[in-house]
């Protein structure tokens, strides 16, 4: 497989040599086995350049294929090679291909008994010349005429099993081969027989574990390109391609990735022999577009080649068993699957009348772990994690939480955690297996399903911790694989039950109608905060219109009152006098209240008019219009100098002061009233104070302080009032996008906070 010059195996001072001491499996991996110089022998291979479709490159045996056993082959057109209605069939067919890389037949030339191969690949033609079958007609019509009945026979298979064990019994009729083995891959790449049909005399398979290093990726990956590899002779003694080096690719090799007959890895071959195969059939079963496993069929007697004639019912079988896999599988779980879509509907509906929505996902009998095989589960929203089940404990739940949202999937599992995730090793009794979602765009929200240990014993085809040994014989370095494939027993740890797909399909599942309950929420508050601003402008246009047409009858029935006291009160009785007096006061008190309420309607009606306002300015003139109308007492007002200019609706702002240093005097019984005003200007936005040494408020009230017309005193106290001026400074707050709080010890004094925009991230200040 690897074959490095003679001195490699010296003592290395190239860190990246390869030498018997750096060599294992991982070279098997980076093997590059679609790029090799050689074919199988039993067809030939034209490289062609376009548009000419030149030959530049072909096998050894590309003459002889071509019945020009004394032609030269290199440097010659397709015209020339096949004559020209052949060469123009062709081309037509070549156009008419599937534009993907796949390999597609594309004529058969019945005088030369010859099947035309090709796809494209960089700008190149490859073309694949075999011959055609000489089976008696006979042979042929009876594979043709049984092939409706087998797809019959397959499509009424009731489970994945029976599927695959009839799958592989047609296609060893088809194909004669001694052995058929369904092979499934693991999610590590390990795989498992879990069909087989065999002669008598071999040995059974069905049931053995290989390990990954059997099928290293890069075969995985080629045997997922191609609906099927042959290897008629595992002894065959490979084709040239000639020239070796191509200017047309840099000298680098054909790529062959589609080719059907490019060269097999030595280790491959060494692989067979030491199985006792002589040739080999391999088919792809994809599911879902993805390499699930594969079809693999062994001669041990003798080799054996199989013509495209009788290929092409074994392709159509596979890729029809291919198509009915999923829904097999489905059928498999069927029950569990319906379970799992009758709980979904649940949640979805649950959280959708669930106030918050990932509240019922913990709540109740149908939760998380309602309908999923798991023995434990959390939600982690916001940093805190709700636990059911059985789980890893808190802090352990958080470390797998923080590995999770590192991952790159939205939808994770595993089978092994601890492989993956090294510290779930110490917890593998709650958690060997994990299935995680992401609930939202941050990456912290998780909902994470929990599996225990499943102590398993896996029957190996040999030792799995001795897949290959290295062979430095002759000076070269060669890993070679394993001779023994006795049955190895291995009792394995820290590893759950896999998860199934219906349960990964569910998790995305769940995952979809989480966002959509996120998703309406916001639509039903969005909605809301509509209709919320609606009412809003209809009750703010309310209190202009209530608190100044009101105004005008109340003025008339206040001056008709005091005319009558002016001019009848002489007649009238000490409680006539008492009663007039009560609604004079009564409809001056009401008078009041529509002025306030006037104003603060006044706040609503129209937006701020933002211009660049220097604060220190504006608090300088309304300090001083204060201390005139307060000039009998003894105020001390500070205003921190250099106070910022902000882009703010100065008459507004100016009201927010006037009203915030007002209260700071009334509410204050100190004989020296202290008010200073400043600005937290780290702050972004900058966050104004205005701070006094007043009666302050005590906790319980901080809440009542900003409602309309609510007072924390008696209606005369401290000067009295009607309960407006913090309502009013905290709309205007507010329509500058902004937000005011208090900090407050009673008996000491109160400090009122505000911004002039909108914070982009919480100030912690009145915590």
């Amino acid at each position: 497989m690897l074959e490095p010059s003679p001195n490699s195996g010296a003592a290395a001072t190239d860190p990246g040599e390869v030498t018997a001491q750096t060599l294992d499996l991982s070279n098997c991996d980076r093997e590059p086995i679609h790029l090799v110089t050689t074919i199988q022998p039993h067809g030939a291979l034209l490289v062609l350049a376009e548009p000419t479709l030149l030959a530049i490159q072909a096998s050894a045996n590309a003459a002889g294929f071509l019945d020009l056993p004394d032609a030269p082959v290199i440097g010659q057109t397709l015209d020339q090679l096949l004559g020209e209605a052949d060469a123009r069939t062709l081309r037509t067919r070549l156009d008419a291909a599937d534009p993907t890389d796949a390999l597609a037949h594309l004529l058969y030339l019945p005088d030369r008994r010859l099947h035309l191969f090709g796809h494209r690949n960089d700008g190149l033609v490859l073309l694949e010349l075999e011959r055609g079958s000489d089976a008696s007609e006979r042979m042929r019509s009876e594979i043709l005429f049984g092939l409706p009945d087998m797809v019959g026979q397959l499509q009424r298979t009731p489970s994945l099993n029976s599927l695959l064990a009839v799958l592989v019994e047609r296609i060893r009729t088809l194909s004669g081969f001694e052995r058929v083995m369904a092979y499934r891959f693991d999610q590590d790449g390990s795989g498992e027989v879990v069909a087989e049909v065999r002669a008598p005399q071999l040995d059974a398979y069905l049931g053995l574990h290989y390990p990954a290093s059997d099928i290293p990726a890069p075969a995985r990956r080629m045997f997922a390109l191609s609906a099927l590899r042959h290897l008629p002779d595992v002894d065959y003694v490979p084709v040239p391609l000639l020239p070796q080096s191509l200017p047309a690719t840099g000298g680098q090799p054909v790529d062959l990735s589609y080719s059907f007959l490019r060269s097999v890895s030595v280790m491959y071959s060494d692989y067979l022999r030491n199985m006792g195969a002589k040739a080999t059939l391999v088919m792809p079963l994809l599911k879902d577009g993805a390499l699930w496993g594969l079809i693999s069929c062994m001669q041990h007697s003798t080799p054996r080649y199989l013509p495209y004639e009788q290929r092409v019912p074994i392709e159509l079988l596979t890729q029809v068993a291919s198509q009915l896999m999923g829904h097999r599988e489905d059928l498999d779980h069927a029950a569990y699957r319906a379970r799992l879509d009758r709980v979904l509907h649940q949640l979805a509906d649950a959280m959708a009348a669930s106030e918050p929505y990932h509240a019922a996902l913990v709540a109740g009998d149908t939760n998380l772990l309602a309908a999923i095989d798991a023995d434990g589960a959390a939600l982690i929203i916001d940093g805190k994690a709700t636990l059911l089940g059985n789980t890893p404990s808190a802090g352990q739940v958080r470390l797998i939480a923080d590995w999770l949202a590192q991952q790159d999937e939205v939808v994770f599992s595993t089978h092994h955690l601890a492989q993956a995730f090294p510290p779930a090793a110490a917890f593998s009794a709650e958690a060997s297996g994990v299935l995680s979602i992401r609930l939202a765009r941050a990456d912290a929200d998780l909902a994470i399903w929990f599996r225990p240990e499943a102590l398993a014993q896996i029957h190996w085809a040999g030792d799995p911790n001795k897949p290959v040994e290295i062979d430095t014989q002759d000076r070269e370095i060669r890993l070679r694989p394993r001779t023994s494939f006795a049955v190895w027993k291995e009792t394995v740890r820290g590893q759950s039950r896999p998860w199934l797909d219906c349960e990964r399909d569910y998790a995305k599942r769940l995952r979809q109608a989480i966002f959509d309950a996120m998703a309406e929420r916001t639509r039903v508050l969005e909605r809301m905060n509509a209709e919320l601003e609606r009412s809003n402008l209809d009750l703010d246009a309310f209190a202009y219109a209530a608190s100044h047409d009101l105004r005008e009858p109340l003025r008339g029935i206040h001056n008709f009152a005091d005319l009558l006291k002016m001019e009848d009160a002489a007649h009238l009785s000490d409680r006539g006098r008492q009663r007039l007096a009560t609604i004079l006061r009564l409809t001056g008190r009401m008078d009041y209240l529509l002025e306030s309420l006037l104003r603060y309607a006044r706040v609503l009606r129209n937006a701020p008019e933002l211009e660049a306002c220097p604060i220190g300015a504006l608090v300088a003139e309304t300090a001083e219009i204060i201390q005139a109308i307060f000039s009998g007492e003894q105020i001390a007002i500070g205003i921190q100098p250099d106070l910022p200019a902000v882009a703010c609706d100065r008459a507004r702002v100016s009201v927010v002061f006037q009203n915030l240093i007002v209260n700071a005097i009334k509410y204050n019984d100190q004989a020296e009233k202290r008010i200073d005003i400043g600005c937290l200007a780290d702050r972004t936005p900058p966050v104004f104070f205005v701070r006094d040494n007043g009666i302050g408020i005590a906790p319980a009230q901080r809440a009542l302080i900003f409602a309309l017309f609510r007072r924390l005193h008696g209606r005369d106290d401290y000067g009295g009032g009607a309960g407006v001026g913090l309502t009013i400074a905290q709309k205007v707050v507010k329509r500058h996008g902004g937000r005011i709080w208090v900090e407050s010890v009673p008996g000491q004094g109160s400090t009122f906070y505000f911004t002039l925009a909108a914070d982009p991230a919480t100030v912690d200040l009145d915590q």
